[in-house]
């Protein structure tokens, strides 16, 4: 099994990856999570720590045939997807948490594809995460309703929706890494990636309410 990468320990990496989904950002949220980007990180880092041993053993079949520096590229990637989905939902954007999963999640598919040497398509990928994202995080909205509430504050309603954006973002990344290294291009199989998705995320959430 291959042991999960210390995100402390691949500051600069983390930075690159951010920086990149940071472009794809409009330019608004962008200024907006950059501005309390010391604080919210923080918060993700220390709940991405605290959740992040849960599900290998979940994913730990899917780099099956791998050598040992893909296993660590794609466990990195899927883990700077995950802490940048974290910061996301502990930042004060209401109503916009799940929006903004996409340009994460569209990053980090990216590099997936470029580490297994898959063809790559902007906009199916995006067509396909921003619908899976919309379904999957109907949750969120009760998270950013609590950020509203003085008496609940913003960081009640962050951990609801770090809980939601967490587990999406993680399962997304690692069915990409079962399809593509199974040999499977997602593009021309759609229906099979959403299939497969949507039951790994039940049994990531099934396992969240366990734990």
């Amino acid at each position: 099994m291959s042991k999960t990468p210390d995100l402390k320990e691949n500051t600069e990496g983390f930075d690159a990856f951010f920086s990149q989904v940071l472009m794809r950002m409009p330019a608004q949220s962008a200024a907006l999570i950059r501005s309390s980007l010391e604080k919210t990180k923080v918060k993700a880092e220390s709940f991405v720590n605290k959740n992040s041993q849960k599900f290998d053993h979940l994913f730990d079949e899917f780099l099956v045939g791998l050598d040992e520096k893909t296993r660590k590229k794609c466990h990195e990637t899927i883990h700077f997807a995950t802490l940048a989905a974290a910061i996301v939902a502990f930042s004060p954007i209401p109503f916009s948490d799940a929006l903004l999963l996409v340009p994460i999640q569209l990053t980090m598919m990216l590099r997936l594809h470029k580490i297994f040497g898959a063809s790559w398509s902007e906009g199916l990928a995006q067509g396909i995460t921003k619908e899976l994202v919309v379904v999957s995080l109907g949750r969120s909205v009760v998270g950013n309703t609590l950020k509203f509430i003085p008496a609940v504050g913003t960081v009640t309603g962050g951990l609801i929706n770090a809980t939601v954006a967490t587990t999406i973002t993680e399962t997304l990344g690692w069915v990409t890494v079962k399809m593509l290294n199974e040999g499977e291009d997602i593009f021309n199989n759609v229906l099979t990636f959403e299939g497969q998705f949507k039951n790994l995320l039940k049994k990531a959430q099934k396992l969240k309410k366990k734990s």
